[in-house]
């Protein structure tokens, strides 16, 4: 990708105009260290640093350069607006169980309760006590933002962090969802890319895609498959299996609303298979190779593992790792016994449109 910038400049062309200026309007010697020295150099300072921010925001408001809060700004501004998905917390629907005690009160928002003593969640609205015997049912969030308070199972029982006397029993009647992590940059850049294919309606195979991965961050890849005449089947491939069914419900009610999937259209939603790999990767290296080139092997193996497990339909391609290892100064490389694809040879595979690779990557010296 080329270095592109809006505006160009050379701070030393901008010192040596300032001194042919500064003399041609009759000043004095300029000695390194003095104060009229220092003040000019101070001025090419503020200059270049103006410049500088200025070719920043001027790259910033293109989708190939922006980052962080500018990409936020880029985002919104597109039309429609495609915002940033923020983090959540997860949630889930309670029963709680109140005993008689003839005494009437509530059960304030925020009040804790745990099944496993490191999830926390919390009442997001109080609950009255009626001071008789009764369930109630109510809904928790967990106390932390992100995907961690996903999962927790339908049955769970829980118990409040500070006991109270009415309450008898707490008892999950749904796995615990929605919870999702703030959407990373190059994953909302490429949401930003694809965005206005959702401002018609869905039909082709990347306007399903595109609406799908629009529900939440934990969708790492989807693909549209035809599934019979007015059928569409939609494959998730999700960063984790914790909430999957809540996630899956979620993008099926998102490509099925009236205004935006043809009448002939029937949407399913499913989650990618597995294809499962392993590679026990064996290589030799230069004799006095650092430390450094060691990093450069665990760097390949990294690098080949988030291209091969992330994408849905993508072959199984074990030439691909091989070859990384012999950029990275490897003078052999072989892959040993335990390598398998499927059970099979470790060799490349097509693999089909609704299945994903998943798998484990070893290394050793021979």
């Amino acid at each position: 990708m080329a270095d592109l910038h809006y505006l160009t400049y050379d701070p030393e062309e901008i010192w040596n105009d300032m001194v042919r200026v500064y003399v041609s309007e009759g000043g004095d010697v300029l000695y390194g260290g003095d104060e009229k020295e220092i003040l000019l150099r101070t001025v090419q300072a503020a200059l270049t640093q103006a410049f500088a921010a200025i070719d920043n925001a001027l790259r910033m408001r293109t989708l190939r350069f922006t980052m962080g809060e500018y990409m936020d700004i880029y985002g919104e501004d597109r039309t429609p607006p495609c915002p940033r998905l923020q983090a959540t917390a997860a949630t889930a629907e309670v029963r709680i169980t109140f005993q008689f005690t003839g005494l009437t009160g509530a059960l304030p928002a925020g009040t804790g309760m745990t099944a496993d003593g490191e999830r926390f969640y919390r009442l997001i609205a109080p609950v009255p006590i009626a001071g008789i015997a009764q369930d109630v049912n109510a809904r928790v969030e967990c106390t932390e933002l992100g995907a961690k308070g996903n999962g927790m199972p339908a049955g769970a029982q829980m118990r409040l962090a500070v006991t109270h006397p009415a309450v008898v029993r707490i008892v999950t009647l749904e796995e615990s969802a929605g919870g999702q992590e703030r959407e990373a940059d190059a994953a909302y850049k490429e949401r930003i890319r694809l965005h206005g294919l959702i401002s018609v309606t869905t039909g082709p195979a990347s306007q399903y895609e595109a609406a799908a991965k629009a529900v939440t961050s934990d969708i790492v890849d989807a693909k549209a498959l035809f599934n019979g005449a007015g059928g569409v089947r939609v494959i998730l491939l999700l960063k984790q299996d914790e909430g999957a069914s809540a996630i899956l419900q979620s993008v099926e009610s998102a490509l099925n609303p009236r205004d935006a999937r043809p009448l002939t259209d029937t949407v399913v939603v499913a989650q990618a298979s597995v294809k499962p790999y392993a590679l026990h990767v064996l290589y030799r290296r230069p004799a006095g190779a650092d430390i450094g080139a060691q990093e450069a092997f665990a760097d390949a193996i990294r690098e080949y593992a988030q291209w091969q497990d992330n994408a849905i339909g993508r072959p199984f391609n074990p030439d691909r790792l091989v070859a990384s290892f012999y950029r990275a100064g490897a003078e052999r490389v072989v892959l040993g016994e335990g390598s398998h694809f499927a059970g099979g040879a470790a060799a490349y595979t097509e693999i089909k449109n609704s299945e994903r690779c998943k798998g484990e990557i070893s290394m050793a010296v021979i």
